[in-house]
């Protein structure tokens, strides 16, 4: 009793739970100390949000003000193998850096707010379509080793929180290491990820699949995942991003 009491009291101990309060205080991206938790109100106005008119299937800026969530001229002449796509917010300023940091700079301060991000775009999905499996899109054994950790797997435990779905890091596989697909064009992008993943199938046939990844720029990742599991006997797989990049 006296033990802990000193303990309690020590200067040392009082310190570090000083500086605790302090950290859990702190703005994750500008590191200032502001009352509440996650992104402070000045960073998260930095945010760009999601547009409200855009194709409900590749998340494209529609031209008509009006059209509200529709299928985009090129996901109508070229179907996709995922049937909607959901994201939080835009992929620039500092979302972007936000992002670029946490993946290569090891900034994991960012894993909370971004599961929350995934948390409040999951709310969007409509009750029919509430997936029975979330799968984070796979990391090639290398890339993991260099990076420590698979960002997609940390999004999808948010969605896996927030919507009660099973969880599966084993069901979606990549089987051959690709070229990063931020060096390739559109085609080349597609061609790089032919054949690079494997679904398994006792784990998704005639599931509805929601899968997760971080950020959509041209949907070319996504769409072959979205093939590998409707190949594999899925029933639905649908798309959530952290950010996606309006080119």
């Amino acid at each position: 009793m006296h033990l802990r009491l000193i303990q309690y009291l020590s200067p040392v101990v009082a310190f570090k739970n000083l500086k605790n309060i302090f950290n859990e205080k702190r703005c994750p991206a500008c590191q200032k100390i502001h009352p509440g938790k996650g992104l402070c109100k000045v960073c998260l106005s930095l945010i760009k949000e999601r547009p409200k008119n855009l194709c409900i299937i590749c998340g494209e800026e529609l031209n008509s003000p009006d059209a509200g969530e529709l299928p985009c001229i090129t996901c109508q002449t070229i179907p996709r193998n995922f049937s909607r796509l959901y994201f939080y917010g835009v992929h620039e300023g500092l979302l972007r850096e936000m992002i670029l940091g946490w993946k290569f700079n090891n900034r994991y301060r960012f894993n909370s707010p971004f599961q929350k991000f995934i948390a409040q775009t999951c709310r969007e999905i409509e009750t029919e379509n509430l997936p029975d499996l979330i799968i984070p899109v796979p990391l090639h054994t290398s890339r993991l080793r260099e990076r420590g950790f698979n960002q997609s797997l940390i999004l999808a435990q948010g969605a896996n929180r927030t919507t009660g779905a099973a969880l599966s890091a084993k069901a979606l596989l990549r089987t051959r290491k690709t070229i990063p697909q931020t060096e390739l064009s559109g085609a080349e992008r597609r061609k790089n990820l032919h054949t690079a993943f494997h679904a398994v199938p006792a784990l998704v046939a005639g599931r509805k699949i929601l899968l997760v990844d971080d950020v959509y720029t041209t949907g070319s990742t996504v769409d072959e995942c979205s093939r590998a599991l409707l190949e594999s006997g899925a029933k639905q797989v649908e798309v959530m991003t952290l950010a996606r990049a309006l080119i």
